[in-house]
């Protein structure tokens, strides 16, 4: 086994071949990721690939067809956004009203100050 990846730390989210399916619509097939603590992502596809379901999928909207979802190292089986929430994921959606005087951080969090945590 590499030493570099014995020593490296869990993931913070991992999904493995995550599948969404409504009725005969295949919205996402065998996604897997994983985002290691610290990292910033990026997710760009064209209309109709499957960017706001794997959002709302991790983000607790829907439930996955098949596939695991593991949050800090622990099995997720988010049941709704609030239960997502209440572990530390959310979703931001893009907002062009944005405050031209402040930080991209500080409109980032723009109404959600007491809710920050480190992640």
């Amino acid at each position: 086994m590499n030493p570099t990846a014995a020593n490296k730390p869990e993931a913070l989210l991992k999904v493995t071949e995550l599948t969404k399916h409504f009725g005969s619509v295949k919205a996402l097939t065998g996604v897997s990721l994983e985002v290691d603590r610290g990292e910033v992502h990026c997710l760009l596809g064209d209309n109709g690939a499957g960017k706001s379901t794997l959002i709302k999928t991790l983000a607790g909207v829907y439930k996955p067809t098949t596939g695991s979802l593991f949050f800090r190292g622990k099995k997720a089986n988010f049941g709704s956004p609030r239960d997502a929430m209440s572990q530390g994921i959310g979703t931001v959606y893009q907002d062009l009203a944005v405050i031209p005087l402040m930080s991209v951080l500080r409109n980032f969090f723009l109404g959600h100050e007491s809710e920050i945590t480190s992640g």
